[in-house]
């Protein structure tokens, strides 16, 4: 596993949003295992596909040992996303596949064991402006992630 720099993971988190054809409408969430040469190129294969993000992810020994055999792994999910009103709480109780300014999202989450953290989500409507998170996402997605990350590196 290489050592990255923040910057370089930056660069890589960047190149993987570019790089990983990924659909906006997947049925399947999807890991990718990340090998990265010593120019930082990323080569890609894909690990394991399932229905349901959250059940790909917990309690996998497949990616546990998946965790610690690449530089980085890449969860893809796709999904809606929808405003959140700071000023009230209307339309803020409804789940975003029915809130009335709902936007079909992909989210490409990549992390190491290194615990570098950092993600992409591309709007289907803009698909050309994503918008990079790194290290501060918050919520399930993240916090089952970085369980699978600690877990393996226990059993590395």
């Amino acid at each position: 596993m290489k050592t990255l720099t923040n910057n370089q993971f930056e660069l890589i988190v960047q190149k993987i949003q570019d790089q990983i054809d990924y659909e906006f409408d997947s049925k399947f969430a999807k890991v990718f295992g990340i090998m990265l040469n010593d120019n930082l190129d990323i080569q890609f294969e894909p690990i394991k596909t399932g229905a349901d993000v959250y059940d790909l992810i917990n309690d996998s020994p497949e990616l546990f040992a998946a965790v610690n055999e690449y530089d980085l792994i890449t969860i893809a999910t796709c999904g809606w996303a929808a405003p959140i009103n700071n000023d009230n709480d209307e339309g803020n109780d409804l789940p975003p596949s029915q809130h009335p300014e709902k936007r079909r999202v992909r989210l490409l989450t990549t992390a190491n064991t290194n615990s570098q953290f950092g993600s992409s989500i591309s709007f289907k409507d803009n698909p050309n402006e994503p918008v990079f998170d790194y290290g501060n996402a918050k919520g399930a997605l993240a916090d089952a992630i970085m369980e699978l990350i600690n877990t393996a590196k226990k059993e590395g």
